[in-house]
């Protein structure tokens, strides 16, 4: 199991890495085969390449992101956080709350995240966060 040191710096690294932009260090932060519930609700994604698609929608022409943790709490390999997303979608600015979990492994990698939020009113989620309706 990490300790609580080594999941204060894995999440460090997932909000300045995303923050800066450093796309290769912020991949580096997640397992291999990663799952990620982003949102609860939403396709699950799994693996690099969802990562590489998270990456991609969120910075792709007129949209971006700024992360910002609020509150953390740590309980054995997991994570909790309330976090602040500042960003730009269509060219519109957005700002919403989260509630993210993420699982960490004894490397200090993260294996699994769930996060919880929804548009703000009157906005809709990019499709890639969203169930596609048959």
């Amino acid at each position: 199991m990490p300790t609580k040191e080594q999941i204060e710096t894995t999440m460090k690294i997932h909000f300045n890495t995303w923050n800066n932009e450093e796309k290769e260090k912020w991949m580096d932060n997640w397992t291999d085969d990663v799952v990620m519930f982003d949102p609860v609700g939403g396709p699950d994604k799994n693996g690099k390449i969802a990562l590489e698609e998270t990456w991609r929608n969120s910075f792709k022409d007129g949209h971006h992101w700024k992360i910002e943790p609020v509150f953390m709490q740590i309980c054995e390999n997991q994570a909790a956080l309330h976090v602040k997303n500042y960003g730009t979608v269509e060219n519109q600015p957005i700002e919403l709350d989260s509630i993210e979990i993420y699982w960490i492994n004894e490397d200090g990698k993260v294996y699994k995240v769930q996060t919880y939020f929804g548009p703000p009113e009157g906005r809709t989620l990019d499709p890639f966060f969203s169930k596609k309706e048959i």
